[in-house]
């Protein structure tokens, strides 16, 4: 039974952020990227069951969910078919009477988290192009709202220090949880940022082995222990998660080599489900390099 989604509204961003596939891509291939937005009508069509207390995570893989020129609409509509969302965001460069139009859609159950790694003064050494001064306008506005509210916070080299501080600023401002994400994804775009050991995810060892000995491991699939799976691509392409729709990983899996059938103008998210190719997939997953690579079992 389906309990979750994950829709990436659009693949626009304002940011340069070097450990972001979307950063990655665009230096490595800069003549194939091109910007793209989920169309509404598409995206509710191809939803075609009940949402009714459906979790949904609203969350770029290559993008942020703000820039989507219809985001209000969207929300809107997932909001009338009653879904639970949580929307991941930098923040930046949006004014007080969007954020207030924003919160305005949600209701106690849904959650707005913030992406800000360090402190005002230095969470551009990896948030690149990102503006502390709109950011902390939405999250004056946030934390006056009813919607839940986190602040979430990735640990490097430049502000493992500044935690307890930034910690403190979230209190002050009146957003409801900070949360700390250790990070495991560490390669020649972020190995000048990479902290100390206590702060590099678990996954990071057993990463770092897959990559040198490319061998399979035990797996510990997330897609089974998440509610917040089944990933839709700003281009409007269905994928298992967000992992599997990664440039490094989506042509050698089944849902990049046979796109065509995942495509949500042609079809909806109960046949994608019924599909024998997504039946397959499921029961095979520790088989495929996606699932090694990013859920690989940790003995830590």
């Amino acid at each position: 039974m389906l309990q979750g989604l994950h829709l990436e509204l659009t693949n626009i961003c304002m940011l340069k952020c070097p450990g972001c596939p979307r950063t990655q891509f665009i230096n490595i291939f800069p003549q194939h990227w091109k910007n793209q937005s989920l169309d509404a009508e598409t995206l509710m069509n191809f939803l075609d069951i009940d949402l009714k207390g459906k979790n949904i995570l609203i969350c770029g893989h290559y993008g942020d969910p703000i820039y989507h020129p219809d985001f209000f609409n969207i929300v809107s509509q997932l909001k009338s078919r009653d879904a639970i969302l949580e929307i991941v965001t930098n923040g930046s460069y949006k004014k007080k009477d969007w954020w207030k139009q924003f919160v305005a859609l949600l209701s106690d159950k849904d959650t707005i988290r913030f992406s800000i790694d360090g402190l005002p003064k230095n969470f551009t050494k990896y948030r690149i192009n990102a503006d502390w001064q709109s950011i902390e306008i939405g999250m004056k506005v946030v934390a006056q709202s009813n919607c839940k509210s986190k602040w979430s916070y990735i640990p490097f080299s430049f502000n493992e220090n500044d935690i307890k501080e930034a910690e403190l600023l979230c209190k002050h401002i009146g957003i409801k949880e900070f949360e700390v994400n250790k990070s495991d994804r560490w390669d020649e775009y972020t190995e000048h940022l990479k902290p100390s050991a206590e702060q590099i995810g678990l996954r990071d060892q057993n990463m770092q082995a897959w990559k040198q000995k490319q061998k399979e491991k035990k797996i510990n699939p997330a897609c089974l222990s998440t509610e917040s799976f089944h990933f839709i691509s700003a281009d409007g392409f269905y994928t298992p998660c967000c992992y599997s729709y990664d440039f490094r990983f989506y042509y050698k899996n089944p849902f990049g080599l046979n796109k065509d059938e995942y495509n949500i103008r042609n079809t909806t998210i109960t046949k994608v489900l019924e599909n024998n190719i997504t039946k397959d997939f499921f029961d095979n997953l520790d088989q495929y390099s996606v699932c090694q690579f990013n859920c690989g079992d940790c003995d830590a």
